[in-house]
């Protein structure tokens, strides 16, 4: 009889369910509850305490930019490509280029003739110098004696006066020469500075142009931006982008961070599943605007402080999103194991 008054009756089997049902719905909710409250906490303060940034794998790079107008005639790399410095990267054709050449190389050719002019010029000059300086010497001696002779009557006037102009035109002449002389002695160096000058930038312009040849100024990869053959481009267009091979992280940090972020920190760089241990280098001087494709609608952001972070491995690609943050513990598990299988090896 005592065990059957110590069971439940039956009535009171459901209420007993209902409440052990309501007392886990009710943590449920509260664990909800406290799992939103801390989502929003981190939301709003979390880089003030955590390190926290995003940034973008970058390399150092040369553009490639057109030195002049025309028009592509031949790609000789693809996407993606491991070109070496001097290696072809594509040829153009350019009719100003053309033009300018052409024009330089006949201003050349004028100064080169106008300075061949000149130097034949004030060579007969010197040439006729010392006989014009003779020709008034004698002519001086002349007009004296005929002088002297006219004191006694012993020469006609007629005779004198020819001496007088003969001294006259030997003058005339011998200072036509000086004054040549002088004019082209000025105007050679002028004209043979204007012939280097146009000489040089002839050379140049040649160089420039090298035939429309585009070579790699330095080894790496080519950019996934490529030109095609026929494409038409203006002066300074950019025709595709060589990445070198040393890769570095460049990140935005938050500027409410309440902590110090200091070169020799290890920090853990991540992208998806990809995820590779970093250094930071260098804090820089400088900061700027987060990139569109960072940015949240949400959560607009001013300015942030640039840090340059170095990789431990090429996990990523060139000009990919990656999350910065704080390695802490697992950077210094990660360590240990390293350490213990070199010791092993």
């Amino acid at each position: 009889m005592l065990k059957i008054h110590k069971r439940p009756s039956v009535d009171k089997l459901v209420s007993e369910q209902r409440v052990e049902s309501a007392s886990w719905g009710r943590r449920i909710y509260l664990g909800l509850l406290a799992l939103l409250g801390l989502a929003i906490l981190n939301y709003l303060f979390g880089d003030m305490v955590f390190l926290r940034a995003e940034g973008i794998l970058l390399t150092d790079r040369d553009v490639v930019a057109a030195a002049y107008p025309g028009q592509v005639v031949s790609v000789e790399v693809t996407e993606g490509q491991t070109v070496e410095q001097g290696d072809v990267l594509l040829r153009m054709e350019s009719a100003q280029m053309v033009r300018d050449i052409a024009e330089l190389t006949l201003r050349a050719a004028e100064m080169s003739e106008r300075k061949a002019q000149l130097q034949v010029k004030l060579g007969v000059v010197k040439s006729l110098l010392p006989l014009a300086q003779r020709h008034v010497t004698e002519s001086d001696a002349a007009l004296e004696a005929f002088d002297k002779l006219d004191d006694k009557g012993l020469v006609s006037t007629a005779r004198v006066t020819e001496a007088v102009e003969d001294k006259f035109d030997a003058a005339e002449r011998l200072a036509e020469l000086k004054s040549e002389s002088e004019v082209l002695n000025t105007q050679l160096p002028a004209v043979m500075d204007s012939y280097e000058r146009a000489m040089g930038a002839l050379d140049g312009l040649k160089t420039l142009y090298d035939g429309g040849v585009i070579r790699a100024a330095r080894g790496g990869t080519v950019g996934p931006k490529v030109p095609t053959q026929g494409q038409v481009v203006n002066f300074g267009e950019d025709l595709l982008t060589v990445y070198g091979s040393e890769t570095y992280v460049l990140a935005y940090l938050s500027n409410d961070y309440l902590f110090d972020v200091s070169p020799g920190e290890t920090v853990r760089v991540s992208s998806g599943a990809e995820a590779v241990q970093g250094r930071i280098d260098e804090v820089l001087g400088v900061a700027d605007t987060l990139p569109p494709e960072f940015q949240n609608l949400f959560k607009p952001r001013d300015r942030g402080r640039l840090v340059r972070i170095a990789l431990e491995g090429d996990e990523f690609a060139v000009a990919q999103k990656v999350n910065v943050t704080g390695c802490w513990l697992m950077c210094d598990v990660r360590n240990w194991l390293e350490n213990r299988e070199g010791e092993g090896s």
